[in-house]
């Protein structure tokens, strides 16, 4: 895929039409008990896990000048002699090649939810994730899916959106973000097998609001929350900061950022190799000068839902 393919999407799935979020995978009240009994367990792994991962990163950037994690998505980094290549330019022993490890925004959520579900020495639960994981992964790795998928679980969603009296404003800016103009479905920018395109971190922020105070729902999840983290500013409630590991998601499932304690580490599949940004760390707190999720030039994220653990 080039990079301005893994920028632009088709409208039916961003828009959740045509894309019919999975409520297929069952989970039992039996299975949703036990996963209850090791919460604890899972989320402090979890917790655990992103923070680590970040560490690792920022130890191994500055010994090597090179990310241990590279995107899964940048073509430029697909094969081994890509990722050697980069290694190599920079001056970098090229025995760390096989030392990196591929990652993006919901990968790394993944790979540590499933270090906390095996951390409960329990097979039936390393299962429940294996099963989780499997749809997930049908079903185009999104966010959404994973939301709808540990809300089974016993978790709650809330809506996030720091300042809704400006969705408007919003709306009407990010469309210009990347071209200068505005690009929306009418405009005639069509991809390789002729379907219109769109950027799923583009607008609609309104039109997401509504729907969730409307019939309490974001697209296809169901939402538990739609007061704890609306209009709060640059005032993060503390009740939120409190949780110890949470999954968050901007803009209908185009990124996902897990957290813990009110701080967002992040993955990013598209980075180069030698940016130390590839991992990111910041407070949840989007409209903030240095919080989280970040934005880039052409991103900006600034509303959607997130999910936090049963406490």
């Amino acid at each position: 895929m080039s990079f301005l393919g893994a920028l632009l999407v088709v409208v039916a799935p961003v828009m959740g039409w045509s894309q019919e979020k999975p409520a297929d995978l069952v989970v039992t009240p039996e299975e949703k008990a036990m996963y209850l009994q090791a919460n604890p367990t899972v989320v402090s792994v979890a917790s655990k896990c992103i923070d680590d991962t970040y560490k690792t990163h920022i130890a191994f950037y500055k010994k090597y000048g090179i990310s241990k994690y590279y995107g899964d998505r940048n073509p430029a980094l697909n094969t081994r002699a890509k990722r050697l290549a980069v290694i190599k330019e920079r001056g970098a022993p090229e025995s760390i090649v096989d030392q990196l490890e591929a990652i993006s925004c919901i990968g790394l959520t993944r790979k540590c939810l499933k270090e906390g579900f095996d951390a409960a020495q329990n097979p039936a639960l390393s299962n429940l994730w294996a099963r989780i994981d499997k749809n997930l992964i049908a079903n185009g790795t999104d966010g959404l899916v994973l939301t709808q998928h540990l809300q089974k679980l016993g978790w709650k969603v809330l809506y996030w959106n720091p300042r809704p009296d400006l969705n408007a404003e919003w709306d009407a800016e990010d469309p210009m973000i990347m071209s200068g103009k505005p690009v929306n479905w009418e405009s005639g920018i069509r991809n390789s097998q002729g379907q219109s395109i769109y950027h799923p971190a583009w607008g609609m922020h309104g039109m997401r609001y509504n729907q969730v105070m409307k019939k309490d729902v974001y697209y296809n999840v169901k939402i538990d929350d739609k007061s704890t983290l609306v209009g709060f500013d640059l005032d993060v409630p503390q009740s939120f900061i409190d949780s110890a590991f949470f999954v968050g998601v901007a803009h209908a499932g185009y990124h996902v950022f897990p957290g813990r304690f009110g701080e967002v580490i992040e993955a990013h599949s598209m980075r180069r190799l030698d940016g130390i940004d590839n991992l990111e760390k910041g407070p949840f707190n989007p409209l903030a000068v240095g919080g989280a999720p970040m934005w880039t030039k052409i991103e900006k994220y600034r509303s959607g839902i997130v999910a936090v653990p049963p406490k």
